[in-house]
């Protein structure tokens, strides 16, 4: 998490007392918008909103563009500002996908009159005081309500469901309660082949030391469903959907919950055995959850917040910007758990963590070359020796699951077997 040097700083205008709880930076972009006017009359004070795509809210929001920088502004009260802020630097800290939040303007306003004769005969006011949190606006995000307008295949579905799956157990693993979780408070990030959740709202999150308790972790779960359901109804009446048509139906819900359990059940198995697995049984551990449709991105400090729901052609992609390479789209998943085992191995030896960078250049140079030259060896000219490799890797996996430990790669070269099976039949 970025640290800032934080100011609260006073400015004064025509009917309004503002205050920015905010870095220096941030608040110099910000503070000659008309904070004594609503946000809706903002764009009559000639602020120019962005044209973004936005989700439905409780609050009246605008996006704007200072200087290059892109913010999102919320308007609330100057108690629920100063919360919801805090709440996503607390979210921040704890390494949790949420709006990246920027700080809270107060604005003192004068009292709003409620009643002309309250209960004893006096008139009754309120505080005209607003709030306003002010986050950046996270970039290629698609809000719920238009999640809908693209094809809505059960595949698309059930990834963004298990992209929801991760974020809910990633806050509850790491002692957030989300308390309001639905479909409107999320963000869905489409970066490349990768689907990520992004919690947008944190106004109601509550924070424990460790994990969230089983009382609360159904809470959310159940909340969540119930927002499905009605949130894809008022999707279907806005669209003119017919009755029997359900985008989202129970199960969906089934569906969701079962991949909460399955990620949680996951994590704790990573948890506890992580730390003592061998190479060979962490990499096994990888073809299991790739099994489950989940793909684990990098190995940090925080292990499973790097676990994602990625889209066809992900791995190679990550792979070209790792090594500069190609690598055939059916190979590059294991190709690419390789690289995250070698990883592993490395950052146990050294006794630190070693970047994912460092890892696959190491690993390229010590095996794959290697095992790249040692096969051109025996090919022929017609022979592709990628194609070999990966069938080489195959065969390395197979032999190491088949004895219960990692085959080193001297040894898998050697095999008779391999030699008979895959290596002399090419130059007959």
């Amino acid at each position: 998490m970025t640290i800032h040097n934080m100011e609260t700083t006073k400015t004064h205008s025509s009917s309004a007392h503002v205050k920015f709880h905010m870095d220096v930076h941030n608040r110099r972009l910000l503070q000659d918008l008309p904070w004594d006017a609503l946000l809706e009359e903002w764009p009559a004070h000639g602020v120019v909103p962005l044209q973004v795509r936005r989700g439905e809210s409780r609050h009246p929001v605008i996006f704007v563009e200072r200087e290059g920088v892109r913010y999102a502004i919320k308007e609330t009260t100057p108690h629920m500002a100063e919360r919801e802020i805090a709440n996503l630097r607390e979210i921040d800290r704890r390494g949790i996908s949420a709006l990246s939040p920027v700080g809270s303007v107060i604005v003192s306003a004068p009292p709003i009159l409620l009643e002309e004769k309250g209960p004893n005969g006096l008139p009754e006011y309120i505080s005209g005081d607003r709030g306003y949190t002010v986050t950046k606006l996270a970039p290629r995000v698609i809000p719920h309500v238009l999640l809908y307008r693209v094809p809505f295949t059960r595949k698309t579905k059930r990834r963004i469901l298990s992209a929801i799956a991760i974020l809910l157990v990633e806050l509850h693993e790491h002692g957030v309660y989300w308390g309001d979780p639905s479909l409107a408070n999320v963000l869905i990030r489409i970066a490349g082949q990768r689907i990520q959740a992004i919690l947008a709202d944190a106004e109601t999150v509550e924070f424990f030391p460790g994990p969230v308790n089983e009382g609360l972790r159904q809470q959310d779960l159940e909340s969540f469903g119930e927002s499905l359901m009605w949130q894809a109804e008022d999707l279907r009446y806005a669209q003119g959907l017919p009755e029997d048509e359900e985008l989202i139906d129970d199960k969906d819900f089934r569906y969701l919950e079962q991949r909460y359990r399955i990620l949680r059940r996951e994590h704790r198995q990573l948890h506890y055995s992580l730390a003592s697995a061998t190479r060979f049984q962490f990499q096994h551990m990888l073809e299991t959850l790739n099994e489950r449709g989940i793909s684990l991105l990098g190995i940090g400090g925080q292990t499973f917040q790097q676990f994602a729901t990625v889209l066809p052609g992900w791995y190679q992609r990550r792979i070209h910007e790792l090594l500069d390479i190609h690598v055939p789209r059916k190979y590059a998943r294991r190709f690419y758990n390789t690289i995250l085992s070698h990883q592993y191995h490395l950052s146990q030896n050294e006794g630190h963590h070693i970047s994912l960078e460092r890892a696959a250049k190491d690993w390229y140079t010590r095996y794959h070359l290697p095992a790249i030259l040692f096969l051109r060896q025996h090919l022929t000219k017609g022979q592709d020796p990628l194609q070999a490799y990966f069938s080489f890797l195959e065969y390395r996996w197979k032999l190491s699951q088949k004895v219960g430990h990692e085959v080193p790669l001297e040894e898998a070269k050697s095999s008779p077997l391999y030699i008979f099976q895959h290596l002399n039949w090419t130059k007959n």
